[in-house]
Order: structure tokens, then sequence, then C-alpha cells
């Protein structure tokens, strides 16, 4: 049985489970969760024996790519269902990811092989746009998964967690619905800002432009276009990121007060001094020598 078939057995089961309750979005974390603890993924697959399998099938499910990142390194989406109503994945991990987060979706995810560090918040707000919340970021429980672990994934702000991944590899197993209705998933800086993670197509492409600028070391212009984009109609997001991308390609550090206060000046939402305390805390793993994946 290859993992593609294996993947099949269980999403087929669990979809004809999920119809019988009318795709109650509700119930499908224990639903997932229930599919992965009976089947026990850890014992049938093993992810180096993947690339063995692509070799004897013909075709694939078609993989998954979110707004041109991808998750994992490498990604493998080994399932869709019907209706594209859910999907089931498998991800290899040869970095620490440090991106705390919540989710627009539900489903439940475990551990094949290696330890996982699974830390999880709780976030209060006390301003800020729709994009960029203020509030306070409180660290909740942490817990080490290993082989066989397995839990629940629950949409928005029930569950603010992050996933260090210790070993080397470390590979994870998920069984997740697309997006939630309504949904829009977080990503929470440890000063307290919960960001909204949505671009337009020109925004992206917007970003595209000046990460091809910032590779070529050409800052000044990089500058320019942050602070057009500042002054544009451009999400808060895209203006945020803009500035998160250049600090940390040209370590201009001394350039986080002014930037902050131009952010300020565009998003009156979002105090200044939040931003720079963002930045700041931002810089403290650069300065150490760390690296960590981020969105």
């Amino acid at each position: 049985m290859t993992v593609f078939s294996f993947a099949r057995k269980i999403g087929d089961a669990l979809y004809r489970e999920w119809g019988e309750i009318n795709f109650d979005v509700i119930s499908f974390p224990s639903l997932a969760y229930n599919s992965i603890t009976s089947s026990k993924p850890e014992t049938e697959i093993n992810v180096f024996d993947i690339p063995f399998s692509l070799l004897r099938v013909n075709q694939i499910p078609k993989q998954r790519v979110n707004n041109g990142s991808l998750f994992g390194q490498p990604p493998l989406t080994l399932y869709v269902a019907e209706d594209k109503r859910f999907f089931i994945e498998i991800y290899l991990w040869s970095s620490v990811d440090m991106t705390i987060h919540d989710h627009p979706f539900s489903g439940a995810f475990t551990v094949l092989e290696g330890v996982c560090q699974h830390d999880s918040y709780l976030f209060e707000r006390s301003g800020g746009s729709n994009q960029l919340q203020m509030g306070s970021l409180i660290f909740k429980e942490t817990e080490l998964m290993s082989k066989g672990d397995c839990r629940m994934i629950f949409n928005g702000d029930r569950l603010i967690h992050r996933n260090l991944h210790l070993s080397k590899p470390t590979v994870t197993f998920i069984i997740r619905t697309y997006r939630d209705l309504g949904l829009t998933g977080r990503i929470y800086e440890e000063s307290g800002l919960a960001i909204a993670p949505d671009l337009t197509i020109a925004e992206q492409k917007f970003l595209d432009y000046l990460d091809g600028v910032l590779r070529l070391n050409n800052y000044d212009t990089a500058l320019r276009m942050i602070q057009s984009l500042i002054s544009s109609g451009f999400s808060d997001f895209a203006k945020y990121h803009s500035a998160k991308v250049y600090l940390e390609q040209t370590r201009r550090y001394n350039e986080v007060e002014s930037i902050s206060d131009m952010l300020a000046s565009s998003i009156p939402d979002v105090t200044s001094d939040f931003f720079r305390k963002t930045f700041l805390l931002q810089i403290e793993p650069i300065l150490s020598g760390e690296s960590y994946t981020t969105y």
C-alpha cells in the first residue's frame, strides 16, 4: 500500500462519516482526531519511502500552494476530499518554526517522527485595526509531542499555538478543512500584535518587487517604495509587512523609530510605540545569531 492509497482509505471513510452529520464544521476536529488515532499513520508511513512511492504512481493529488508559500520542507498533499471539503498532507521539517498562529480551518494533526515542543497561548485584544490588532499575548502551557501524539485543531483563536520542531527530521501529518467560513488566520508577534496576513494580488506583486529590489541591495529605492506604499490605499498588513521585510533584510535598525512613526501616521489605530516594540523584539533573535522560519 502506498502512502497515497493509505490516505485515500482513511480520507474516503472520513468523508462518509462527516457527510452523515451534514458536514458540521464544529464536529470535524473530533472526527479527524478519531480518524488519525484509529488508523495510526505513524506505524504505516515512513517519510523516506515517499520518494520511491512517487516513482510507482502515475498521478498524485493536486498539490496545494498557499499564496506562493510552502508549509513544510517539503509538504506533500496525499488526499483531497470530494468537493474539496478537506485534505490530508504530510510535512517533512528540517528547521525550527517559531511562528505563533491560529487557524482559519479545523482538523487534527499528529507527529509521525521526531519531537515537537507544542506551546499554546491566549490573546486579549485591547485595540488596533482589523488586520493589525493590539493586545496581550499570554503564554498558556507547553508540552512535548512525540511519535503518535495527536491533537485537535480548532479554528479561530480557540487554538493559538506554535510547534517547535526539535528533531531533525520532524514529520507531521494533518487532516484539515480548507478554510472555514468567515475566518482569517492570524500571526501573533511576541509584542502582542495580532496580524491577519491577507494580501490582494497587486499587494503581493508589489512585495515581490520589493523583495527583488532588496536582493539587489538597492536599499534607497526600497525605502522609497515603502514610503509610497504606506501613503497609498493598500492594506494595513501590506504596509506593516513591507517595513518588517525591509528591516530584516537591510538591518538598518537605526531606522526603526522613523519607520514606526511613518506606519502609525498611516495606521492610527496602532501606536508608534507598539510598532517600535514589535520591531525591536523581532530584531533580538537576529542580533543573537538565531535563525528561524517566519511568515
